[in-house]
């Protein structure tokens, strides 16, 4: 059953094996995976998907139709799949440059995405999913889907502004996780607002954990406080 699951529905598979490996590294102190333990969570997460205990994707992601891009170049679906080796606006680096711009001050941008939420009126996002990433990271959410809703590119824009100091020449590394378009998409949506140093690091927490170094929990940027 699980591997005709994983044969029909791979992307969404993925999806559900990503978001459990996080949940046991949570609870079992960031270990790997033992080949026992995966074939338990590979159980665990087929029980889930067809007792409807998880949700992963968009609405009908099973039979998306239309086009992978669209006219500017986003992605607008399939969103975790092998990505190019280069991203529009933004040079490619390696963990160890990485380390080098986290060291420098370069504002840190994790953009995976987040489907399920509540923005209160103060601007804070509730969630019922816990999040880890690379420490010192600002979490932008909702900011790599190839279409955005008007308060989404608000959000990218004023959260930028508010990091860089409206300076367009500040360092800025956008990056989600491992085979993520999400990261693709963003670093070529801030390229087009100007910002001239612009890092992309496709491997995202993931090629960070698997170097053994420690994720941390974080919550979204907020929004700036809606008035009244």
């Amino acid at each position: 059953m699980v591997l005709r699951f994983m044969l029909v529905f791979p992307e969404v598979w993925h999806a559900i094996e990503a978001r459990l490996e996080t949940t046991i590294r949570q609870n079992e102190g960031g270990d790997k995976l033992s080949i026992g333990r995966r074939s338990r969570r590979l159980m665990l997460g087929t029980a889930l998907v067809l007792a409807g205990g998880i949700w992963v994707g968009t609405p009908g992601a099973w039979a998306e139709e239309g086009p992978l891009f669209d006219g500017q170049g986003y992605r607008l679906k399939d969103y975790r799949a092998p990505v190019p080796a280069e991203a529009p606006g933004a040079r490619t680096i390696t963990l160890s440059e990485l380390q080098a711009l986290q060291s420098e001050g370069a504002v840190l941008l994790d953009v995976m995405g987040l489907r399920q939420f509540e923005i209160g009126q103060d601007g804070v996002w509730i969630t019922p999913e816990d999040h880890l990433t690379i420490p010192g990271a600002i979490w932008l959410p909702v900011v790599g889907w190839g279409k955005l809703e008007e308060w989404q590119q608000a959000y990218l824009e004023q959260g930028l502004a508010r990091l860089t100091e409206g300076d367009l020449a500040t360092k800025i590394v956008v990056f989600c996780k491992l085979d993520c378009w999400l990261s693709w998409n963003a670093a070529q949506r801030i390229s087009a607002l100007g910002y001239r140093q612009l890092y992309w690091f496709p491997p995202g927490v993931d090629g960070w954990s698997d170097a053994g170094l420690k994720l941390v929990l974080t919550t979204p940027l907020p929004r700036p406080p809606m008035r009244e």
